[in-house]
């Protein structure tokens, strides 16, 4: 099975090795049905980017079925700092000022009728807010704020 990364990967994490200092660096592989798996290799490179925005109430967060996850998405331009806080303003609404990268993971995608892996690149990201308003259904959250997820 082949398991190099892409051309498009590879440039993902050169410009993260190259922009911020002291990230770990995670590596798994999962599997994934045939229709994902073809989703995912007919779409171009991306990184998948992750925020923990610090804002006076807490954290941002978005709800995700019964539960919240870090609001984010999938950037297919480098993941320098200016690029990400522009990113994340769009998305949710807020200026951030980075603070560096938490960790990044590379995982495999592997399917049963597939010979070969695709490698995705995830990043998590430590931001302050510095000014905006949430959009959507996101909210700040805290760990002593009990979990309830608004309809969707």
């Amino acid at each position: 099975m082949e398991c190099s990364l892409s051309e498009g990967a590879s440039r993902y994490l050169d410009t993260l090795y190259e922009e911020y200092e002291r990230f770990d660096v995670q590596q798994t592989t999962v599997g994934v049905s045939c229709e994902e798996f073809d989703a995912i290799a007919e779409r171009p490179d991306g990184i998948a980017v992750r925020a923990r925005i610090r804002g006076e109430d807490g954290f941002l967060m978005r709800p995700d079925g019964n539960d919240w996850t870090l609001p984010g998405g999938i950037l297919d331009a480098d993941p320098d700092r200016e690029t990400v806080a522009e990113r994340l303003e769009r998305w949710t609404g807020l200026r951030c000022r980075i603070e560096g990268l938490d960790r990044v993971s590379l995982v495999g995608l592997q399917c049963e009728a597939a010979t070969e892996e695709l490698w995705t690149i995830s990043a998590v990201f430590s931001t302050t807010a510095t000014g905006g308003s949430p959009r959507g259904h996101a909210a700040w959250r805290n760990r002593k704020t009990p979990i309830t997820v608004p309809s969707l």
